[in-house]
């Protein structure tokens, strides 16, 4: 991939707009699959178009990042201006984002399977990770029609192995490791060996005498990355298990609660903004502001924000201050966060118009759409729902904060929110917030969801996700 490659491409924000409506509608507008009986009629021609619509926009994903790494080389890196920088690591952000559409889509939007996934590890380079050897890999499986393979490492959302595959014509399916090489072949020889215990360390002292230490050391490594595959793999496929990640037991739970959307009313919000800036209150506790006035900064629009929110709700931060401390700081969220909140179903995705994505990730209404979350109103609305919305006290709020990311509560303040049903069971850390942040879940939806889990619950496990 070269320079002049990248140049003669449109720039994404001229495409993206397109690119959105293809992940929502990979079919297209094809009259045999016009309805959902036209679609069952036609499921194989179906099948084979939504593929190759996902096919193309992955290849063209990989073409896309891999031309932007060789340009953000380090000894080119030097030479970009900043903004020129940020603009192709952004790029990179939202090619990412692509693949992360079309991995919900894998998934059939389960969400808890994103989250079992999803480790927010740090993102390689495509261009160190093989892609030469993975690209042929994946091109020999998505020639079927009938299966589609996407690599782990173009996403942002997925840390278990190396591809996720979904075929319907008896390919492998669901989420594997690739390796390559002639040591990996005989290591995996290795674990597949079978007979007693005496048996199989007879045959790794073999291949420890035959190999040495450094293929020791890599079968150590191998046989690590299979356990951890394995755990995640059974808390997929039967709700529970031992989650290597967070070090704990982890149980999925069903929710028999409709989450409804509020991007209607954040469509129409935008829309109004045009001329002036709104500030709109959705579900009596979810603050939104819009200034699209890009001649100001980024911290004059917050406190723009906090000023309005302040003569429209003067109980919301009087309490938050209260509650959290005075000098606790007033930091809504940016709703283009969505792009590097990694298990939230990509904004691409979700109910408004794709050309007010591309505004709000890389347009006109960057650093202009914000979020804040009235946690003295959403306590009322648990309250009213038949449960307590409790907080912990600050030392083990920042007690909390010690422990390692993936293991972390989610902290307001260097307090805890906890879920609390009146006879002491409770759902601790309210770490579903992001949803409503990231993916328009209403959160009266949310905290529905916590209760429903509680009533159905006799003794409830904390790190229970519901989804």
């Amino acid at each position: 991939m070269s320079e002049e490659r990248f140049r003669t491409t449109p720039p994404i924000q001229d495409d993206l707009p397109n690119l959105i409506r293809m992940l929502r509608k990979p079919a297209g507008d094809d009259p045999r699959f016009a309805s959902l009986e036209a679609i069952e009629a036609n499921r194989q021609s179906f099948t084979e178009k939504v593929h190759a619509t996902w096919k193309y926009l992955h290849g063209r994903s990989l073409d896309e990042i891999l031309a932007i790494e060789e340009i953000l080389s380090s000894d080119r890196r030097k030479e970009l201006p900043k903004d020129f920088i940020w603009y192709l690591e952004r790029t990179i952000g939202l090619w990412r984002r692509i693949n992360d559409a079309i991995v919900w889509a894998l998934v059939r939007h389960q969400g808890h399977v994103i989250r079992t996934v999803c480790h927010r590890k740090d993102r390689v380079r495509l261009t160190d990770a093989n892609p030469t050897g993975l690209r042929r890999f994946l091109n020999q499986i998505n020639e079927d029609p009938l299966t589609i393979a996407i690599w782990s490492d173009a996403t942002s959302c997925v840390d278990v192995g190396d591809v996720l595959c979904r075929s319907f014509s008896g390919k492998p399916d669901g989420f594997f490791e690739v390796k390559e090489g002639t040591m990996n072949d005989r290591i995996l020889e290795l674990m597949k060996v079978k007979g007693t215990p005496e048996e199989i360390s007879k045959e790794i002292v073999e291949f420890a005498d035959k190999y040495g230490p450094k293929a020791m050391k890599q079968l150590d490594r191998v046989v690590k990355q299979r356990e951890r595959y394995n755990q995640y793999m059974d808390i997929i496929d039967d709700d529970r298990g031992f989650d290597p990640r967070r070090q704990a037991e982890v149980t999925i739970l069903d929710s028999s609660t409709q989450l409804e959307c509020y991007d209607g009313e954040l469509q129409l919000a935008i829309d109004e903004s045009e001329h002036a800036p709104v500030l709109r209150c959705i579900d009596h506790c979810l603050w939104v502001y819009i200034d699209r006035d890009n001649s100001k900064s980024l911290t004059a629009k917050i406190a723009d924000f906090e000023r309005q929110l302040t003569n429209a709700s003067p109980i919301t931060l009087k309490w938050f201050r209260g509650h959290f401390g005075p000098n606790q700081p007033f930091e809504p969220v940016l709703l283009e966060g969505n792009l590097t909140c990694p298990e939230a179903i990509p904004l691409f995705l979700r109910q408004l118009e794709p050309e007010t994505v591309r505004d709000i990730l890389i347009g006109n209404l960057m650093f202009s759409v914000f979020l804040f979350v009235d946690w003295y109103e959403l306590g009322r609305i648990v309250t009213d729902l038949g449960a307590q919305l409790a907080w912990s006290t600050v030392k083990k709020g920042r007690s909390e904060r010690t422990k390692p990311e993936s293991q972390r509560l989610l902290t307001i303040g260097d307090r805890i929110p906890r879920v609390q049903a009146s006879d002491g069971r409770y759902l601790e850390g309210f770490s579903k917030i992001y949803r409503v942040l990231f993916e328009g879940i209403r959160p009266t939806s949310i905290a529905v969801q916590y209760i429903d889990a509680l009533k159905s619950q006799n003794t409830l496990n904390p790190n229970a996700a519901i989804h």
